[in-house]
């Protein structure tokens, strides 16, 4: 297969919720390891950070932890923050040293996915709003996404993010 040649789009997957929380606690909840790794993954995981560099080009580099299972490495790469504003950044699953690899559930999920979150502050709550978008992808790591969007997966997924850090938030 090949790289997408831009002919033929994959969906973009969107998101947005609204936290009753100022934007600066939410930005912090975002780029300080010590947040993250509180609310960061899926319900049911425990997360920790082996590297954050928040800065464009730096990563986060963790490995989330689930009851039973050996520990699933994850990667964000940033390529652009604006602060208190956007980050925007590569996703991908990892080995240990921060490589990208393969995830673990399909030998087609995209290598990547590029995040775009914004914030953006009215009267004491933050809308944070996130999309996701296969990056650099074979045309059948595209149809996979836009199952993975078409199912509600994603959604289920982000969601579950979501709800921790607004669980992470109310007892923060």
């Amino acid at each position: 297969m090949t790289a997408n040649s831009g002919k033929s789009r994959a969906m973009a997957f969107q998101m947005t919720r609204v936290f009753n929380t100022p934007r600066e606690r939410l930005w912090k909840a975002w780029s300080e390891a010590g947040q993250l790794q509180q609310w960061w993954g899926p319900r049911g995981c425990t997360v920790t950070v082996a590297r954050l560099e928040f800065t464009p080009g730096g990563f986060f580099h963790y490995a989330m932890h689930f009851d039973g299972a050996p520990a699933t490495w994850g990667r964000f790469n940033y390529r652009q923050i604006a602060t208190l504003e956007r980050i925007v950044w590569l996703n991908s699953f990892s080995n240990e040293n921060c490589g990208i690899a393969r995830a673990p559930f399909s030998d087609v999920c995209p290598f990547e996915i590029e995040n775009t979150v914004t914030f953006t502050e009215r009267a004491g709550a933050t809308t944070v709003s996130l999309q996701a978008e296969p990056f650099g992808e074979t045309a059948a790591e595209r149809q996979f996404f836009n199952e993975l969007c078409s199912s509600g997966s994603l959604e289920q997924g982000y969601a579950g993010t979501f709800d921790e850090l607004a669980d992470w938030l109310a007892k923060a």
